[in-house]
């Protein structure tokens, strides 16, 4: 992307959106995490909002780029400057024995935005229960995360950058990174086990014959266990954490809005396989390092005859340095990430690359934090170049 003459002005938008929200940040800098509304015999339950705001200037051919949107907006001729809601939660969480959670998330994402259009509008989330009398064999059922990649497990308010890798996109499915069903899963020392079985979402009103969704995630921990259902992008130096993972994806009679326009209505026999790594290291005192990386193969066989089996590989890995000066009120942490996903159908082959850098600067941990990026998009054989900034602003209260 060139921005030319246009660049200042979306430079000096970021500047202007920066200042605001350093000041908002600043003003809500004594609030705390989740409120408690009930706390008696007959359970416990407390509320937690969250807000996520986006400056974004990036070039005309970003909203069409691979895995962005399913519906991009029409076509654009110039840069796109893009100031919007990008994440609003509201989230209840609590017990009703002490066997029995309850949690239940709902989302108003990408308010006002030119560039991001899926999972638009206000939606549940979460909605799901989970039965823990033992530590090693828990039941959940509703919908929740499908336990498919780290990065889907860990919070967007939680991530080392401003948003997930492109990798994650590999998910056949617009409703992103959750689905309805059941799950059997639980810990033993740094080991930990999902087995879940879904319904497939967004299958229901375009397809009669999809079966239902498998998933299966293994994961051990060295030095800190890491025993609940969600992820942390980073503990900001104050656990030791080294975690490998495997998991597998599937699901028969499959459709995907996500893939090529030819191809959205046809059903496949969908199957992914990942592996990864996390490290988070604190060292030297008030420095810490944290890095993660993974790699990703999704296969699509298409039950029409004649048409080509889709193969896609994706691979990513990231690093961030927490620095241990203090910067005002908060610390800054550094972060650099590398994503390459190949695609093959046929003989036809396709490449996308993607490099980003920015910064995040913590005044209360992932609660408070302000963070910048900038990246670069390739595409080959097709002709894309582009380039984005980003600018997030997280409140969490």
């Amino acid at each position: 992307m060139t921005f030319g003459g246009r660049r200042g002005n979306g430079a000096r938008g970021l500047a202007l959106a920066l200042a605001i929200v350093t000041a908002a940040l600043g003003s809500a800098a004594k609030a705390e995490a989740a409120i408690p509304l009930i706390d008696n015999e007959k359970g416990k339950l407390d509320m937690e909002f969250r807000f996520m705001a986006w400056a974004m200037d990036a070039g005309p051919d970003l909203p069409s780029a691979p895995g962005v949107n399913t519906a991009p907006p029409p076509a654009q001729e110039e840069n796109i400057e893009d100031f919007f809601v990008r994440r609003m939660r509201l989230i209840f969480r609590g017990s009703v024995s002490k066997t029995l959670d309850v949690y239940f998330q709902f989302g108003f994402d990408n308010s006002g935005s030119k560039i991001l259009r899926d999972d638009a509008g206000v939606r549940l989330k979460d909605a799901y229960i989970n039965y823990h009398k033992w530590d090693g064999l828990q039941l959940v059922f509703g919908q929740f995360k499908v336990p498919f990649l780290r990065q889907n497990l860990q919070s967007g308010f939680n991530q080392l950058l401003v948003d997930r890798t492109l990798v994650a996109n590999l998910r056949p499915a617009v409703e992103g990174s959750r689905d309805t069903g059941g799950m059997a899963w639980g810990n033993k020392g740094g080991f930990q086990y999902r087995t879940a079985v879904f319904d497939g979402s967004d299958q229901e009103d375009t397809n009669t014959s999809s079966s239902l969704r498998g998933t299966v995630r293994a994961s051990y921990n060295w030095f800190t266990p890491e025993t609940g259902l969600s992820a942390t992008g980073t503990t900001l130096g104050e656990k030791k954490i080294l975690q490998i993972a495997g998991q597998v994806d599937a699901q028969n009679g499959r459709l995907d809005a996500r893939d090529e326009a030819a191809f959205t209505a046809e059903k496949r026999a969908y199957h992914a396989w990942a592996a990864e790594v996390f490290y988070d290291q604190p060292f030297a005192e008030r420095w810490a390092v944290t890095t993660e990386a993974a790699w990703v193969q999704r296969r699509d066989d298409y039950t029409t005859d004649g048409l080509a089996t889709r193969r896609q590989e994706g691979a990513y890995g990231q690093a961030g340095l927490l620095l241990p000066w203090n910067v005002g009120p908060g610390r800054i942490q550094v972060v650099g990430r590398w994503d390459q996903i190949e695609s093959f159908r046929g003989l036809e082959q396709t490449q996308s690359n993607a490099r980003a850098f920015g910064f995040t600067w913590f005044t209360r941990g992932h609660d408070r934090k302000i963070q910048v990026d900038h990246g670069t998009l390739h595409e080959r054989p097709t002709d894309l170049d582009d380039n984005f900034y980003r600018l997030s602003a997280v409140v969490v209260f």
